[in-house]
């Protein structure tokens, strides 16, 4: 058995749409079938997803106020200071205005605090250097709205600023004019801009619109997960178009560094601007996005590029260097993993936090030592309201912040490992399976998905977050191919005929040790159209799988004997009479333990009756069938009445009685037609039948019973017992073994 890495969850439909729905918006069934099911089934709900819309700058509560302010600083020359964010939400909020308002005025600057050396938003001691005396007014971007105490001080010391953010409210709710699509007074049609969103209904409101601006905003929007639906769908939309019709040269740039060359939708900005724009902040140097964006000279901004392309190598190193080190402190039955060491980067542990809960599927926190402080960050599953349990349950955390499912943490480095046994303590007395959850929107079967349905998803793109890209599901198929794939191997390629589909699993190179052609499996993931040779086929890929009943491996190939896979502590079933090496050993026709992970079936055993008694209604998770054996008898045979029968009536033929062996055996091998090994046999069956006897190497004739019968030889019957063992075990097909175990661990 293969466990899946999550708990699968089908959606289910819980109303019908309307047939007038179904017509007015060209469904097809496919289409439809997903809507349904992810409860988008109103007229409403298909506006926001086939027709969104903008909306009105000036509905945003605070929009006027914030305007008059910037055109009284145009007007009267003031110096203007951009205060943004390290993420890429913040990075293209801070280019977008930039650009803006410089169409408007040449006193306006930038700044980015570093993640590392100055945190997250307005912070009084940056003010306190470079703000007061140097500027008149302050526009924050993508965050602020958490700053009370820091913009308080700005306004004690004459300078006014206004808020332009997205995230929610606190308590320290600054004294200043905010823009913001949630604020608590206003009545924005739509409340989940990202950051850059927000940014931009500014500058429509300025009458500062350019057609390049909402190439930032599709930037920052999907790398920020705020809701791909309504007006957050369109300016993607829109973005994408203007990104690919004329993109800017910092983008084109730093896309062509990352050896993309090709049309841009919102996987490209997810997967390849997103990372390194983000990786920029995560190691305190943000300016330098904010630079290479900026440029228009494609020579500097290779160079840039070629900066900010290192950063990112730099930082999925750090990632991994940190990731390798965190695992050897995870210990798999605890049901939250809490993980700290000093040096460890601070801009990375996000990162790493998810990729803990991504391996082990079960929340972590990880942290570094600062100063006194362990600081770092948590992340949970769907389901653990890690945010809730820390109010709650701990009562040795410093501070902490942010949301459910992700948040900031600080603990005071005498505290940390009352901190890590009181949480642990708790979650692990919850006794709960915890593993994240993957909603499926489909399953495919035999027909019910051709390219034709599929392509009619470009209409539902672009995907993100609350409204993800379809996850399929393959239930229980068989394997028609396997192989393993990429330089190192460690991706899987496989194949399902009876739904007409090509699998490729990035990471999965280790399914080839656990799944071979012929197994069921169910698979979870994306689909899409791959392109080969000017063939287009449908492919998924891989996020997820499971196997439901036992593993069957099948290594009786000296050249596909993956012995790496194979532990010292498996159960280990070998011939009868073999040696045993350890309690985990077992002969053939023994009981095995009922429950098992691993059992090896190394020798071939002495009939298929011992194998049987010994698998007969155990339950393993993998079977590994070797069937070792010094000598084989299935292409040589076995000695047949006549040959005894010959053999005998020689016997009886000779001059006195007997026969040397050590003289004779090979005439009276040539005399019979056979092998000596042949010879061997006969010989032996005739003792054990009582016909002769053999004393020093020579043959006597008996006085055994003159009408014996072969099948009274002991002797002859292993023979016969070891030739349907071979037969079976080991001339079968790959399928024919599998089925033939699966009927005896079923028995």
């Amino acid at each position: 058995m293969y466990q899946s890495k999550y708990e699968w969850k089908v959606r289910r439909r819980s109303s019908d749409m309307p047939d007038d729905l179904i017509d007015k918006f060209k469904l097809n069934p496919l289409e439809q079938t997903i809507l349904e099911n992810r409860g988008y089934t109103t007229e409403s709900d298909l506006e926001r997803i086939y027709r969104p819309k903008t909306y009105d700058p000036s509905l945003v509560y605070g929009m006027a106020d914030a305007v008059a302010r910037i055109e009284t600083a145009f007007d009267a020359d003031e110096r203007i200071l951009i205060y943004g964010d390290f993420d890429a939400d913040g990075i293209t909020s801070t280019v977008l205005l930039l650009n803006a308002l410089r169409r408007r005025t040449e006193n306006v600057d930038y700044f980015i605090p570093s993640r590392i050396e100055d945190g997250y938003g307005p912070n009084r001691a940056v003010f306190e250097e470079l703000v007061v005396g140097q500027y008149d007014l302050v526009i924050t971007v993508d965050n602020g709205v958490s700053g009370g105490k820091e913009i308080a001080f700005l306004k004690s010391e004459g300078i006014e600023t206004i808020v332009v953010d997205h995230h929610a409210f606190g308590d320290n709710v600054p004294d200043a004019t905010i823009i913001h699509p949630d604020h608590p007074d206003g009545t924005y049609p739509f409340r989940s801009l990202a950051g850059v969103g927000i940014t931009y209904k500014l500058v429509q409101a300025l009458g500062l619109e350019a057609k390049e601006d909402i190439g930032w905003v599709a930037i920052g929007t999907v790398a920020d997960l705020v809701p791909m639906i309504d007006e957050n769908k369109k300016l993607v939309i829109e973005g994408l178009k203007v990104l690919n019709d004329s993109p800017p040269t910092g983008v084109h740039t730093l896309l062509r560094s990352a050896g993309h060359d090709g049309q841009m939708d919102e996987e490209t900005i997810a997967f390849t601007l997103a990372p390194r724009l983000n990786a920029t902040g995560r190691l305190g140097e943000a300016e330098i996005a904010v630079e290479l964006l900026l440029e228009s000279d494609s020579g500097v901004a290779y160079e840039q590029a070629m900066v900010v392309e290192n950063m990112n190598l730099e930082r999925k190193q750090l990632v991994e260097t940190i990731f390798d080190e965190a695992k050897t402190q995870v210990e798999p039955d605890r049901q939250i993993n809490i993980v700290y060491q000093d040096g460890w980067h601070p801009g990375v542990l996000g990162i790493v936090a998810s990729k803990i809960v991504e391996q082990y599927g079960k929340p972590a926190i990880v942290l570094t030592l600062d100063d006194g402080i362990y600081r770092g960050s948590a992340r949970s599953i769907e389901g653990v309201d890690l945010h809730g349990v820390l109010s709650e349950h701990s009562n040795h955390h410093h501070r902490f912040g942010g949301h459910a499912q992700a948040l900031g943490v600080e603990v005071l480095q005498a505290d940390i490992e009352s901190f890590t046994q009181e949480l642990t303590g708790y979650f692990d007395q919850l006794q709960l399976d915890l593993r994240p959850v993957k909603y499926i929107d489909y399953q495919i079967k035999q027909g019910n998905m051709t390219m034709k349905a599929f392509e009619r998803f470009d209409r539902l793109k672009p995907f993100g977050q609350s409204f993800q890209s379809p996850v399929f599901l393959i239930s229980n198929e068989n394997i028609s191919t396997i192989r393993q794939v990429g330089k190192d191997k460690s991706h899987i390629k496989l194949s399902v005929a009876q739904v007409g589909m090509d699998v490729i699993g990035f990471g999965y190179g280790h399914l080839v040790n656990e799944v071979s052609q012929g197994d069921a499996i169910s698979l979870v993931g994306t689909v899409n159209v791959n392109v080969f040779n000017q063939s287009r086929t449908l492919q998924m890929m891989l996020q997820d799988v499971s196997v439901d009943s036992v593993q069957l491996i099948d290594m009786r190939s000296r050249t596909d004997q993956r012995f790496d896979i194979i532990s010292s502590d498996d159960i280990f079933v070998i011939a009868e009479g073999r040696e045993k090496k350890g309690e985990n050993y077992y002969h053939f026709g023994e009981v095995l333990p009922f429950t098992s992970k691993t059992v090896v079936l190394r020798d071939l055993p002495e009939s298929v009756d011992n194998l049987a008694y010994s698998l007969g209604g155990i339950h393993a998770s993998k079977i590994i069938s070797i069937f070792n054996q010094k000598e084989e008898l299935f292409f040589t045979g076995i000695p047949k009445t006549e040959t005894i029968t010959e053999l005998h009536r020689l016997i009886e033929s000779a001059d006195d009685g007997s026969i040397d062996l050590a003289k004779h055996a090979p005439a009276l091998a040539g005399r019979l037609g056979i092998k000596m090994k042949f010879l061997k046999m006969s010989i032996d069956i005739m003792t054990d039948l009582e016909i002769i006897r053999v004393e020093d190497g020579i043959i006597y004739k008996d006085q055994g019973d003159s009408a014996w019968r072969l099948e009274e030889s002991a002797y002859y019957q292993n023979l016969r017992n070891q030739l349907e063992a071979e037969r079976l075990l080991k001339m079968s097909s790959s399928t024919e073994l599998k089925d033939y175990l699966r009927t005896l661990i079923s028995n």
